[in-house]
């Protein structure tokens, strides 16, 4: 039953949000901002997160390649001048090794101690060369806030689960400027947001992204199946097209690249719907995105054109692609502009906006 109400949830989710989106695309669909290189950022994790990015690493692609799972918010690293530090606080609270929990203890603790070891003193580190720093997991105390009124201090979260998500998107943060709320927006939890809860999504990119890894966008006659898709899945009415599993051993920097390989990301299967990193990622890479919007509470990149409800579907839908390469080309010139918009250029836009009127004194006011 509780499955089933989700699943319910999530149609009527989906339906909300993509409606929201067709609204805001009538007015809004060229709309791009030309922003400056010149924003620094410092991004601060907590040594017991184990995601994202490892410090003390100088060159950009080492950075991305250095992500223990996911791609993360990439054209943070990318785009700007940003600097990753290792925090051992949590909750304004100094936390050590002791702390981990015993599963955390068994599975990660080498790289755990390795992002201790590499730990800033928050007493001597100088914030204030940077105009915006985004703390991952509340790593930051409340007095170096304080300490740094012109920086604009922002929450990441990582999920709509997280601890305080519902409180800050609906009455704001009171210790942070503002929260990211790791979504692309239009959602119906946007009907009670705060102001000072942003539309961000946890895998903020543009679609340039490959290019600035040094990754060709080859696209093989290639169908990389999304992790969650059933493994007995047949193909054999799909001549010519190689059909790939997902691979969770992988690398972060090589499952980039063969995404960058990949024609068609398949994802019409689900049992209980999923955030919706996963496409976004694939987007980022140009890879033409087949699936079933339910699958996913971040679904918006899924154009009509290739809602797969059902295996059956999806062939079809690959098939039609396949014999109408002029089709192929618009809908998923389609699908760029619409990523690039909601997964890039309005998330930094929305910052702008309220730091130009709410944050007069925040150096990065004068910079977006």
């Amino acid at each position: 039953m509780t499955n089933l109400l989700k699943k319910i949830l999530i149609f009527f989710w989906n339906s909300y949000t993509r409606i929201n989106l067709d609204f805001y695309l009538k007015k809004n669909l060229n709309v791009e901002k030309k922003i400056t290189k010149k924003l620094e950022i410092l991004i601060i994790k907590p040594f017991n997160y184990s995601d994202l990015y490892s410090p003390s690493i100088f060159s950009k692609i080492d950075t991305i390649k250095s992500s223990q799972y996911r791609m993360g918010p990439i054209s943070l690293i990318l785009d700007f001048k940003t600097k990753i530090v290792i925090s051992d606080y949590s909750n304004n609270q100094k936390i050590g090794l002791k702390n981990l929990s015993e599963n955390n203890k068994s599975k990660r603790y080498k790289y755990y101690k390795f992002l201790y070891n590499h730990r800033i003193n928050f007493q001597k580190f100088n914030f204030s060369k940077f105009d915006w720093i985004i703390s991952i997991k509340d790593s930051v105390p409340t007095h170096i806030i304080k300490q740094n009124p012109t920086i604009l201090w922002t929450l990441l979260f990582e999920d709509h689960r997280e601890l305080n998500y519902l409180k800050y998107k609906i009455f704001g943060s009171k210790k942070y400027d503002l929260s990211l709320d790791t979504t692309q927006g239009f959602t119906p939890y946007d009907i009670f947001q705060n102001r000072k809860s942003i539309n961000f999504p946890y895998s903020f990119a543009n679609n340039s992204i490959a290019k600035k890894l040094n990754i060709k966008n080859k696209k093989k006659k290639q169908i990389l199946l999304e992790i969650y898709q059933p493994k007995e899945l047949s193909f054999k009415k799909i001549k010519n097209l190689k059909v790939l599993a997902s691979d969770s051993s992988l690398k972060i920097y090589d499952y980039l690249k063969r995404l960058a390989d990949t024609k068609y990301f398949y994802c019409p299967i689900y049992k209980l719907p999923r955030w919706g990193n996963s496409i976004i990622e694939a987007a980022a890479f140009n890879c033409l995105i087949i699936g079933n919007p339910n699958c996913f509470w971040n679904s918006l990149l899924i154009q009509k054109e290739c809602i797969a409800k059902c295996h059956e579907d999806g062939l079809q839908i690959i098939k039609k692609f396949e014999k109408d390469q002029i089709l192929y080309n618009k809908v998923l010139k389609k699908q760029k502009k619409i990523f690039n918009l909601i997964n890039y250029y309005r998330p930094l836009n929305l910052i702008a906006k309220i730091t130009k009127k709410d944050f007069l004194n925040k150096k990065i006011s004068k910079i977006l």
